[in-house]
């Protein structure tokens, strides 16, 4: 990945509070909106209840989709810069070191998320992308392995 890609990646992610993650199911895709942070190394967080569909889908299948969308004129002439991508969600251990790291990097991208942390039966899932795909109408698309 060059530095270019880095920051042009670095720039969707940051300018937005929230991505779509599809998860797999017993029998089909689940697919949501959730808030999200993001490491220096394009790790994706999220938290979400226990017992929601996504939590249990990825305890059988890790391997889930992501999309983040920054519209940022006419969508009409597909004026938004898109960053989707593939990639392996692992659930991150309660009050552990990481946990802390990350609690603290995603409250300070969504302070408004804070009272979920008072919620015994949240989960914290940190998404590992493999490859992440690039698009903006004003520059030219492309893919990146990770």
């Amino acid at each position: 990945m060059t530095e270019e890609q880095k920051k042009l990646i670095a720039e969707v992610m940051a300018s937005e509070h929230v991505a779509v993650i599809s998860t797999m199911g017993d029998d089909s895709p689940t697919t949501t909106v959730e808030a999200f942070a993001e490491t220096p190394e394009f790790d994706i967080i999220m938290i979400m209840g226990a017992d929601s569909d996504r939590v249990k889908n990825i305890s059988k299948r890790p391997n889930v989709s992501f999309l983040v969308v920054n519209r940022y004129g006419d969508v009409s002439a597909f004026k938004m810069k898109r960053l989707s991508g593939r990639g392996t969600a692992s659930e991150v251990v309660k009050d552990s070191a990481e946990w802390n790291q990350l609690k603290e990097l995603f409250l300070k991208k969504n302070p408004f998320e804070a009272p979920f942390f008072g919620n015994p039966a949240l989960r914290m899932l940190k998404i590992k992308p493999k490859s992440m795909k690039y698009a903006d109408a004003l520059k030219p698309p492309f893919t990146v392995e990770t």
